[in-house]
């Protein structure tokens, strides 16, 4: 053995680290999307029923 000891150089491993999948913003947009659709299918149903009396509005 040398003088000093066992001089062996140290060597730190790193995990690397697995960032997880950013990808899911159109999922909002699509389900804002088919809310906005949804009330407007449910205001364009409300306005087929009603007659045209209440379309007007009682005088």
């Amino acid at each position: 053995m040398s003088k000093g000891g066992d001089k062996r150089p140290i060597v730190i491993r790193r995990k690397k680290v697995v960032h997880a999948h950013h990808g899911g913003a159109w999922k909002i947009a699509l389900a804002d999307f088919m809310t906005a659709l949804m009330a407007f299918f449910l205001v364009l149903w409300i306005l087929s029923i009603a007659s045209e009396e209440e379309r007007r509005g009682s005088r």
